[in-house]
């Protein structure tokens, strides 16, 4: 069975305060859910189809303040899971939560942070790998690094993909960042001329999907 398929019942959009410490050496504060209007005004976000066929995962960091009214003021993504199509989830899911009015955290404006931790259940994905030397040279780039997660910047760009029949790179889909849209077109156009594989003998279930990072020179 696909993966993709038995991951569907078994997200896990995870509430919980981060757990660092302040400068000033303080806990970080503990949204208050227990002070929910009802716990239907704040249910799991929905995992988003496109995140389910290309089986990406990451977790999302966010802080949000709460209004006099008990809704959610401010939610702003302050670490990114790599993905946009997650992070905007984790915002939707927790704009819907409604607390109890007149909290003392409204009052005080206090900020809480919170982890959505989007994760695919199932058996573990045997994604094709890169066949050597494929990627046609590139004055731009350097090379496709596989599995590479970190968001697109001056380094790389983020692109997610399926693979065809043949192991060539179809509907890539790039995760921009802020990057120039002809650069990043360019990587698309450069990822799309390389092929991949599973191997011999490969571990776990496979998949039909990849991603990774485009390397700048």
């Amino acid at each position: 069975m696909n993966r993709k398929l038995l991951a569907l019942g078994a997200v896990a959009a995870v509430f919980g305060a981060i757990n660092f410490a302040s400068r000033a050496g303080q806990a970080v504060p503990q949204a208050p859910f227990q002070s929910l209007v009802s716990p239907a005004s704040c249910a799991q976000p929905q995992w988003p189809a496109e995140a389910r066929r290309y089986e990406i995962e990451g977790t999302t960091t966010i802080r949000f303040e709460i209004g006099d009214d008990g809704k959610v003021l401010r939610p702003l993504v302050t670490r990114s899971s790599g993905w946009r199509i997650l992070d905007e989830a984790a915002l939707q899911g927790i704009a819907r939560c409604v607390f109890q009015p007149d909290l003392e955290a409204a009052r005080q404006r206090t900020v809480f942070p919170l982890q959505y931790v989007w994760k695919l259940g199932g058996p573990v994905a045997a994604r094709p790998a890169l066949v050597a030397d494929s990627c046609a040279p590139s004055g731009r780039f350097a090379a496709f690094r596989e599995a590479d997660q970190r968001p697109s910047d001056r380094h790389g760009i983020l692109l997610r993909f399926l693979l065809n029949a043949d192991g060539a790179p179809v509907r890539v889909v790039a995760e921009p960042n802020g990057q120039p849209p002809a650069l990043v077109a360019q990587a698309i156009d450069y990822v799309a001329g390389c092929r991949f594989a599973h191997a011999a003998g490969q571990a776990g279930e496979r998949t039909d999907t990849a991603f990774g990072r485009v390397l700048l020179k």
